[in-house]
Formats: structure tokens, sequence, C-alpha cells
């Protein structure tokens, strides 16, 4: 049966009456839609690709931001030693008698807790940022983190 160009059909979910050639037009396009497994999805050959190319680039970032924190840590210690050198030099100006050897070789912890003692900073303050495990040197006039 063939609807005539003047009928119309009541829509159950909104209750608004609409044209009958929009109705059977609806129709027909949900009736060609695929479904299952003719639906457009990625294959498996497609995600692989993909997946080959998100771990490809992940290989050439991953050791640039490694090197990156490793840079990091070391600029840290190199301002952190400065400051250091910089409170030894202040201590040695204010307390004579006690001074902190700045000869070439590492400085010793019981120096270091001069520093501490006399209020100029805490212990966390002289921990080696790019290696807890090593303290400070003196290479030169400059104060470095101990390799």
């Amino acid at each position: 049966m063939q609807p005539s160009a003047h009928s119309a059909e009541k829509s159950p979910e909104f209750g608004i009456t609409r044209p009958a050639e929009v109705v059977f037009a609806s129709r027909r396009a949900a009736r060609t839609r695929p479904t299952g497994a003719a639906r457009a999805a990625f294959t498996l050959i497609e995600v692989l690709i993909v997946v080959v190319i998100v771990a490809i680039m992940a290989s050439l970032v991953v050791p640039r931001v490694i090197s990156a924190f490793t840079e990091s840590a070391q600029e840290s210690a190199e301002a952190r030693a400065s400051q250091i050198l910089t409170m030894i030099v202040r201590y040695n100006q204010f307390y004579p008698a006690q001074a902190i050897p700045v000869t070439d070789g590492p400085v010793s912890a019981a120096d270091l807790a001069k520093l501490v003692a006399a209020g100029y900073c805490s212990a966390d303050d002289l921990v080696n940022p790019a290696n807890a495990a090593n303290g400070w040197s003196f290479v030169g006039p400059k104060l470095i983190p101990t390799p």
C-alpha cells in the first residue's frame, strides 16, 4: 500500500506528527544501515600499524626525556655547589679560627656540619642533588658535586 501525499504518522517518542514521506524515508535509511560485522570498524592490521607507529615515536622521545632529567639534576647540583661555596666563604669570614678548608679535594661532612650549626642552612640543603650518596669536592677555586 502506497502512502498518500497528505498522510501523516504520529511519532511514538515525542508525540509529534510527521509527514509520511519523512517517516518512510527514515525507515528506508534504517534498513540500509549495515549491522554486525558489516559495520565500519578498524581492522586488526590498522590497529597494529598505529601501535607500531606510536612505539617508534616513543622510542625516539624517551631517551631525550631521560637525558633532560639527568642534565637538570647536574645543573641543579652545580647551582647548589655555588650556594654552598658562598656559605663557606661567609663562614670563613666570620669564623676564621674554625675556617672550613678550601683546598683541592673532598669536603668532609664535619666541615659542612659547621654551616648547619652556624645557621647558614639546613642539612637538607647540603645534599648533592645529582647523587645524594656523593658529597662535594673542591677543584681549583670551585666547589663541584663529587661524581
